[in-house]
């Protein structure tokens, strides 16, 4: 910690505490406020061993502290409130900025934290219990090898196209098939050097192949569980929506009750549209992506759907994409589906198809 203060020596007693943690890799940055005043700022080690030994200072204090949402994830958190410490997880895009300071520090950062929890501006994400997040680690675990896979795939068509090498037979029709890759195997280049890096992402595309049927097939169990099994039975009712993408949706929404309103689901899932304003003009531009974006994705796939499925649903789409093009019409029909789902959960209803929302 930095010197120029006891170690042992205590700070408050019977206070207010507001405390503001930079966290990092190797060290944390820690700022505590009192009364308006700050008592303490210092670098530690990043255990909670030694944030232990600093809140120990403050004698029959309720504290209250903070740090920025990212890599670390919430562990931090799970320890300060099993102490009995009120503990929020920040989202660094919602941490109001000072126009015109652009000097951002460790020490900085603490100190604004601890300033701003004290007075009670900081936003808090939503954190999900230990439980909630490890089944979510697991349909996150399966998104990101289906990510990877399709990275593999573009790069193995985009070798074929370097070579000027085609198919013998529709790629539409046959796409990723088992004749497929297959053919994939089978081919021959003229410098026998390239057959090698070849087919080691033939062979990377099918271990990652096989990894995602791994893991959707536990994303499978785990739907069938007491959590889970009537929640999706009602998500699975929307036309788009099967096992894989109701699981992905509900771990990452979770408690759907926290939403109190359709509009705040909307902008947690990024589907509100952004909006400048001076004087008499008011001008809406694109959504702002600012939410959930693993939900949102999954919510735009089952969209796709959707339309297909749904007459009505469908009928808005055409109508809004004479209007605003494909691109924004499907972003609207997301907008009104996740305001389905949203009704669908909470009121233990099935979707009904062609009868408006």
């Amino acid at each position: 910690m930095k010197k120029g203060y006891q170690k042992d020596k205590t700070l408050a007693r019977g206070k207010d505490v507001y405390i503001g943690i930079d966290v990092h890799k190797e060290s944390w940055h820690v700022a505590a406020r009192v009364d308006g005043e700050e008592v303490f700022h210092g670098s530690m080690a990043s255990e909670y061993h030694s944030l232990r030994k600093l809140l120990d200072r403050f004698k029959e204090c309720r504290i209250k502290a903070a740090y920025e949402a990212g890599p670390f994830g919430f562990w931090l958190h799970d320890r300060l409130s099993g102490d009995a410490i009120e503990t929020i997880v920040v989202p660094p895009s919602l941490i109001p900025m000072e126009s015109g300071n652009r000097v951002k520090t460790d020490k900085r950062d603490s100190r604004k934290l601890a300033k701003l929890l004290e007075g009670n501006i900081l936003k808090k994400v939503y954190v999900l219990d230990e439980e909630d997040r490890a089944d979510r680690e697991l349909t996150r675990t399966r998104r990101q090898l289906l990510e990877h896979r399709g990275d593999v795939m573009r790069q193995i068509k985009s070798k074929l196209l370097f070579y000027g090498i085609k198919a013998p037979f529709s790629q539409k029709r046959e796409s990723w098939s088992k004749r497929y890759v297959k053919w994939l195997r089978d081919l021959t280049f003229d410098h026998a050097v390239l057959k090698a890096p070849f087919e080691s992402l033939i062979d990377l595309y099918e271990y990652l192949t096989s990894q995602v049927k791994k893991i959707s097939k536990q994303v499978v169990a785990l739907s069938r569980s007491e959590k889970y099994r009537h929640k999706i039975t009602l998500l699975r009712s929307v036309p788009g929506i099967g096992i894989l993408i109701g699981m992905e949706l509900l771990v990452e929404l979770a408690d759907m009750e926290r939403f109190k309103t359709a509009e705040e689901i909307a902008s947690y899932m990024g589907l509100t549209p952004s909006e400048y304003s001076s004087g008499q003009h008011v001008r809406q531009g694109r959504i702002t992506r600012c939410g959930n974006k693993r939900a949102r994705t999954c919510l735009v796939e089952s969209s796709w759907h959707l339309i297909v499925k749904d007459p009505l649903m469908r009928f808005k789409y055409m109508k809004l994409k004479t209007r605003k093009g494909a691109k924004k019409a499907i972003i609207a029909i997301a907008r009104n589906l996740i305001i389905r789902i949203r009704r669908i959960l909470l009121q233990d209803e099935p979707y009904v198809v062609g009868v408006a929302a």
